[in-house]
């Protein structure tokens, strides 16, 4: 999907785009579950982490990002 917003590490909007394309797919329920839940959690802490922990909260999303692509 086309935008126009650049992301930067650490970005709300890119942390809530990847956020959004992780929940959108993937059929192994049960490996969903629980991804969904994962997600829930970090994105709750997330909210209220410095700079530092927010950089690695994103980087930490696209490495899952990448590896759940790989399973679906």
């Amino acid at each position: 999907m086309p935008h126009d917003h650049k992301y930067t590490i650490a970005d709300d909007k890119a942390v809530q785009v990847l956020l959004d394309k992780m929940v959108g797919g993937g059929t192994r329920q049960r490996r969903r579950e629980k991804l969904l839940k994962a997600l829930d959690e970090a994105s709750r802490h997330y909210e209220n982490s410095s700079q530092k922990e927010r950089q690695a909260f994103f980087h930490g999303l696209l490495t899952g990002y990448a590896v759940a692509f790989k399973l679906w």
